[in-house]
């Protein structure tokens, strides 16, 4: 794709800011809500974001809570939120948490206004607004318009992407990230750095959503070390509330890759943290990639805070890869696939093969044999 040409359009009204969300009962009263569904997981009612979120909305919103959410969230999942939001008659959908409730809730209202929903589904949802609340800074998945849900059966992820399935509003409160635990921090963190290093370096980019991503890359680069080094350093808690934005925003507009393909089968089969299994992948790929684009590859070391001015471009290419190494084991993000028990690689190898979206945008075209041998490097 030409960088140059392009046309683009992004659904969501952000909102981003420390206390935004006392925002929420506002535009609930301008958009004429009269019922609220809060779509949340465990723990974001254990550790307490939930309570600040509903002691905003106090006495002035109606509210239910359904909270069936889990990680990796199911078709079951969304079936049962579905059940709960004709119930409530629920006019509008708020998600709060990391990805899995906002997928989750994205699902869920996607389903209330699908065709197949009975008479008074469609009725409830036809004026369904869904708005979201992140507090995680990683996923991006607050302003996308794609889903990754699991079909538990097949024990294998899948995504779809769809201009519908972008919320209509959210709301980045970069103070709903303080209390995540330095572990989550990192893998969320290195997550965002993954989108955005693969919407950059995508086939499929554009000038625009570049321009955020490389922003985005730099922003991880200064500010996942201390936002796990220190949980109360606000600064860089909204630097990586930012950089997570920035990377849904880039990837939902120039796609992703091979990263990804091979998390998603990863995550389902073998019950990886989808942050941390980015964790593992991203060197590998980059390294993959590397010989498709040097010269993004090089200014990625750049953004990484390198000198590279006498360094050839290759050089300079492969210090990125080094970069991101480096970024990894500062944040004590260790893991190994054989920690997890992964063995079979062929298995992992075809079902990647079998993300085409993904693998559509990917800078360089893979083979069964590649994959395989990606994999092998991450025993």
């Amino acid at each position: 794709m030409n960088a140059y040409n392009f046309e683009f359009q992004i659904k969501t009204k952000i909102k981003f800011g420390r206390n935004k969300i006392t925002e929420i009962p506002a535009i609930l009263k301008k958009e004429n809500r009269k019922k609220l569904m809060i779509v949340v997981d465990q723990g974001i009612k254990q550790a307490g974001i939930l309570a600040k979120v509903t002691d905003v909305l106090a006495d002035q919103v109606d509210y239910c809570i359904f909270d069936q959410v889990e990680p990796d969230p199911t078709l079951a999942i969304v079936s049962a939120g579905v059940k709960y939001a004709v119930e409530e008659e629920a006019d509008a959908i708020l998600a709060v948490g990391g990805g899995s409730p906002i997928d989750s809730a994205k699902a869920i209202r996607s389903a209330l206004e699908s065709e197949k929903m009975d008479t008074e589904a469609e009725l409830v949802s036809r004026q369904c607004l869904l708005i979201t609340v992140p507090t995680t800074s990683g996923s991006g998945s607050e302003v996308t318009k794609t889903i990754v849900i699991t079909d538990s059966h097949n024990k294998h992820k899948f995504a779809a992407t769809s201009d519908e399935l972008a919320p209509e509003i959210s709301i980045v409160d970069p103070e709903l990230t303080r209390t995540l635990p330095a572990s989550l921090t990192a893998i969320g963190g290195m997550d965002a750095l993954s989108h955005c290093v693969e919407a950059y370096t995508s086939k499929d980019a554009v000038l625009p959503f570049e321009m955020i991503a490389t922003k985005g890359i730099q922003m991880v680069n200064d500010n996942l070390r201390p936002a796990v080094g220190n949980p109360d350093n606000m600064d860089a808690r909204t630097g990586m509330s930012l950089a997570s934005l920035f990377g849904g925003i880039a990837f939902s507009n120039c796609g992703l890759g091979l990263v990804h393909a091979i998390a998603h089968p990863l995550g389902g089969k073998y019950k990886i943290p989808h942050g941390l299994v980015n964790s593992m992948i991203l060197a590998e790929v980059m390294n993959f990639n590397l010989i498709s684009n040097p010269a993004k590859f090089a200014n990625i070391a750049r953004l990484m805070g390198v000198d590279t001015s006498q360094m050839t471009e290759m050089e300079a290419a492969h210090r990125s890869i080094e970069e991101v190494r480096n970024l990894v084991s500062d944040i004590s993000i260790h893991s190994t696939l054989s920690d997890f028990g992964v063995k079979n690689l062929e298995e992992i190898a075809e079902l990647a093969l079998e993300e085409k979206v993904m693998l559509k945008s990917n800078p360089r075209p893979v083979s069964k044999e590649d994959i395989i041998d990606i994999l092998e490097n991450l025993l």
